[in-house]
C-alpha cells in the first residue's frame, strides 16, 4: 500500500473513532442534545413540588425560587413532601401527569432538571410534579 494511502486510512480511522466516542460520550453521561423550546402555549403551567430528600422545608423554598424567576409562566398548584414520607429520591425527576412535549420542554429549560418519566394522569390537576431528590440544589 502506498504512503498516501496509508495516511487517508489512518485519517478515517481517526475521525471515525473521534466520532464513535463523541455518541459514547453523549450516552453514558445522560447528556441531552435539546433545541430551544417555542413557547407555543399560553397561560401557565400548572406544577407541584414534592419533597423527596427529606431536607426540613425544601419544597417551600424551591416554590419561592421558582416564583421569583421572571418569565418563568409556572402555577405551584401545592408543596408537601412525598407519599408515606417516602425520602428514597438521590436524583430530582420531573414527573409528566399532561403529555404536552412544549410544556415539558420549557420546564426543563427553566428548571435545568433533564431526568423525566411519565406517570401520564388525565384526572390530575397540576400537569408535571418536581419531585427533588438530594441533588436537588443543583437546579435551585
Amino acid at each position: 500500500m502506498s504512503r498516501n494511502k496509508k495516511s487517508r486510512l489512518t485519517l478515517l480511522i481517526i475521525v471515525f473513532l473521534a466520532i464513535l466516542i463523541f455518541f459514547l460520550y453523549l450516552v453514558l453521561t445522560d447528556v441531552e442534545i435539546e433545541k430551544k423550546p417555542e413557547k407555543s402555549f399560553t397561560g401557565s403551567i400548572k406544577v407541584s413540588l414534592l419533597n423527596g430528600c427529606g431536607y426540613p422545608g425544601i419544597a417551600k423554598e424551591v416554590k419561592e425560587i421558582l416564583l421569583n424567576k421572571k418569565e418563568q409562566n409556572l402555577d405551584i398548584i401545592f408543596w408537601k413532601n412525598v407519599e408515606g414520607n417516602m425520602f428514597i429520591y438521590q436524583k430530582t425527576i420531573i414527573v409528566v401527569k399532561h403529555k404536552n412535549e412544549n410544556k415539558l420542554s420549557y420546564l426543563k429549560q427553566l428548571t435545568g432538571i433533564k431526568r423525566r418519566i411519565y406517570a401520564l394522569d388525565d384526572n390530575a390537576i397540576e400537569e408535571f410534579q418536581i419531585i427533588l431528590g438530594n441533588d436537588y440544589q443543583k437546579y435551585f
